[in-house]
């Protein structure tokens, strides 16, 4: 269902028809820095691994390849289980087998229309923007995939990820993340500070140390890189880093998240779900998905303060002008 401004509202109920099937995007997570750090051979190299071993997989899963965008690649499965363990194969056999670009799933149930070999639709719109919002290593879906899917003995535990506004999508969609035992472990992994790539301390050809941090590199080309300009990529952060939060953390989230209620903000409904998310949180961004659209809680201006607060209004603006200009004059891969 389109409206009039173009946008897409995603239901549940469309998910159960007999043409219903779900929609599987898979793509290279880090691929950009990939190709700038080693070359459009070396990157297209990578892509054409990943596609081969996605290919290997899917008469496993009567699963259908619709088409490769990019480094990312479409395929369609009838049965929402088997596309949740079909998921789960491309994160965990892909993401070992080089230790070097993250892979990350995202899909959607739903019904679309063939035209030729490709298939068109909400299901596979959704499907596209829902892989955008996943992290590198996680298999995320939407809520359609996940009741349908309910009844399916799944390799992993759901959690919620709460609800989320995606592009050309009229409502919010909720999502939710398949966390399996091999994915912390995954997370811990360091990452090539120049190229972004994570890979295996044991397995990476170069590391120094800087300033008491040691960095792994996956070539000598990023090792050398990375000692003419140390500065430049020490200290950068990364989405694959897993950001372990605190009792203490889960705690002032849950408040927030009780203040917003009370305020009527949020509902009962949205009150426990996010609440569920906060508690079973175990990195940063788990809290994030939960509390990213609240309003942050206003702090007590000291009285002796009061009189400078415009200059240090004034401080702060510039400060962050002057953060965003240097970061636009940055490559793209390179911003955070």
């Amino acid at each position: 269902m389109t409206d009039r401004e173009g946008t897409t509202a995603v239901d549940v109920p469309d998910a159960t028809g007999p043409e219903a099937a779900t929609f599987v995007f898979a793509d290279l997570s880090g691929y950009t820095a990939l190709t700038e750090a080693h070359g459009d051979e070396h990157a297209a190299d990578a892509a054409e691994a990943f596609y081969e071993r996605i290919r290997a997989l899917l008469s496993d899963y009567d699963a259908q390849e619709v088409k490769t965008i990019g480094d990312a690649l479409l395929v369609r499965v009838p049965d929402a289980g088997q596309a949740i363990h079909l998921a789960v194969r491309l994160v965990s056999d892909s993401g070992v087998k080089d230790r070097s670009l993250g892979v990350r799933v995202g899909m959607h149930t739903g019904t679309a229309v063939q035209r030729g070999e490709d298939w068109f639709g909400t299901a596979v719109n959704v499907a596209s923007r829902v892989a955008n919002a996943a992290r590198s290593g996680e298999v995320l879906m939407s809520l359609a995939t996940r009741e349908v899917a309910q009844h399916a003995v799944l390799p992993g535990q759901v959690r919620a990820r709460g609800r989320r506004r995606l592009k050309n999508v009229s409502e919010p969609v909720a999502l939710f993340a398949l966390v399996s035992e091999a994915d912390d472990a995954r997370r811990q992994l360091p990452v090539d500070p120049v190229c972004r790539m994570a890979l295996d301390p044991a397995l990476a050809p170069d590391h120094q140390v800087h300033r008491g941090v040691e960095y792994h590199f996956c070539s000598a080309a990023c090792a050398q890189t990375f000692r003419e300009a140390p500065s430049r990529y020490a200290g950068r952060r990364s989405a694959r880093a897993a950001l372990l939060v605190s009792d203490q953390a889960r705690d002032r989230a849950a408040r927030s998240l009780a203040r917003a209620y009370a305020k009527g903000r949020i509902d009962a409904g949205e009150l426990e779900e996010r609440t569920e998310v906060v508690w079973s949180a175990r990195t940063r961004a788990d809290l994030h998905s939960a509390t990213h659209d609240l309003p942050r809680p206003h702090r007590a201006l000291s009285p002796w303060l009061v009189p400078f607060w415009p200059l240090i209004r004034l401080a702060r603006r510039t400060r962050r002008r002057v953060a965003r200009l240097k970061e636009s004059r940055q490559p793209r891969h390179l911003r955070r």
